[in-house]
């Protein structure tokens, strides 16, 4: 992510949290905090002549930072991308300790009066890219060079600033969203090749900012297509996150659901282990739109899609299939673990009390759920699926909220 102010501050595809700061991420959070407080503190006490030129190429980069900000890419997945990032990380390369300290609160400025996140939200980022920043800087100065200077040493400094800012900045949010949300690197993404590659490409066209100033200018106006170029680029994941996710549920869509069933059965086949598909289809949602109008009928849909988010596997592959039908891809498990599954499923829906905010009150709902194991019940994808559709219309014929093969 080039960015990551908003990954507290959105749900998560899991049942929303509290609202504030959880107990158990207020020590970290006071930790990064502090840790910033004495660092800015340290930076300011550095004396330093601050330049005509320092001040203008600061005004430059909080600038373009601020502007940054308003042009956020954000995907179903909840990450956050913009170009940001290139600014700050050009500022703690060229720019005095001082100086690094108001650009990162002041690019946060935007972002501020934009969305009006919690205030823990931007205390935590704005130390969060403080420290990252000051860090990168102290970097290249150990190096004993400048990023600009006509030496293989320099590049090395910069490339070296970089990648400090990149790991910093990725390592004490991946802690706050674990402690906050409770969502590990993995579901975060923090770590993927994307997300890294995506911020170190970022960070190097901040080392090129950087060089640019040092050496010309007037040159800058240059970098402007290509930074163009990458804020479009970042719309990929958007897209791509879009073409394989159910807008309404956060679930994955019937589309994308295919395609990983085609792979897993080819897998189970050439390995010959189990693979199970539940096909689950709610009950009587159509009352529930009759009595309570249609945005209580899609409360229901989300709400059935955090219970299968929350009983299912890491690995398990969840999708809404169309309408108020869902399924659900289980990777080695056999008919009776499938069925295990699926009975904790169909009891966490019965027992949930839904919300109907804004309205008053709350509604329950229940489901139907049809179980199909490869091989027994079929070997290819469409035969699995009939098979879990049929077991399904036998679930309904029996009466409803229960589970069948």
């Amino acid at each position: 992510m080039s960015t990551l102010e908003t990954a507290l501050a959105l749900p998560a595809r899991t049942p929303a949290p509290r609202p504030g700061l959880p107990r158990q991420a207020r020590p970290f959070f006071g930790s990064v905090v502090g840790l910033a407080g004495v660092a800015a503190g340290l930076a300011a006490a550095v004396p330093a002549h601050l330049t005509t030129q320092q001040w203008h190429l600061f005004a430059l980069l909080v600038a373009g930072a601020a502007i940054a900000h308003f042009f956020v890419v954000h995907t179903p997945g909840n990450q956050v991308f913009h170009v940001g990032l290139a600014f700050t990380v050009a500022g703690a390369l060229v720019l005095p300790p001082r100086l690094i300290v108001l650009m990162c609160a002041a690019q946060h400025l935007s972002d501020w009066a934009k969305e009006r996140y919690p205030w823990y939200i931007q205390v935590f980022n704005i130390s969060n890219y403080l420290l990252a920043a000051l860090a990168a800087h102290e970097a290249v100065e150990l190096a004993g060079t400048g990023v600009a200077a006509s030496e293989p040493w320099a590049l090395v400094a910069g490339l070296g600033g970089c990648l400090v800012f990149v790991a910093l900045n990725h390592v004490l949010l991946a802690r706050m969203l674990f402690l906050a949300r409770g969502r590990s690197a993995a579901e975060s993404g923090l770590f993927s090749f994307e997300s890294v590659s995506s911020d170190f490409v970022l960070a190097l066209f901040g080392l090129t900012l950087a060089i640019l100033w040092k050496l010309d200018p007037w040159a800058l106006p240059i970098v402007i297509p290509p930074l163009s170029l990458i804020q479009r680029a970042l719309t990929v994941p958007q897209l791509w996150a879009e073409a394989r996710t159910d807008a309404k549920t956060g679930l994955f869509n019937s589309r994308h659901f295919n395609v990983e069933l085609a792979s897993e059965l080819h897998r189970a086949s050439r390995f010959d282990r189990p693979v199970s598909v539940l096909m689950a289809d709610l009950d009587l949602l159509r009352d529930i739109n009759n009595s309570h109008g249609h945005l209580a009928g899609d409360a229901v849909l989300r709400a059935v899609a955090e219970t299968l988010t929350s009983e299912l596997r890491d690995y398990d592959i969840a999708a809404r299939f169309g309408g108020e039908e869902f399924t659900v891809l289980l990777p080695e498990t056999d008919r009776e673990g499938a069925l295990a599954i699926a009975e904790r499923i169909r009891a966490g829906v019965a027992t949930r009390e839904i919300s109907l905010a804004p309205r008053p009150g709350t509604v329950q709902a229940t489901i139907s759920i049809g179980v199909a194991t490869f091989p027994d019940d079929g070997t290819i994808r469409e035969e699995l699926l009939d098979a879990a559709d049929t077991a399904l219309y036998r679930a309904k014929l029996a009466g409803r909220d229960s589970v069948s093969v």
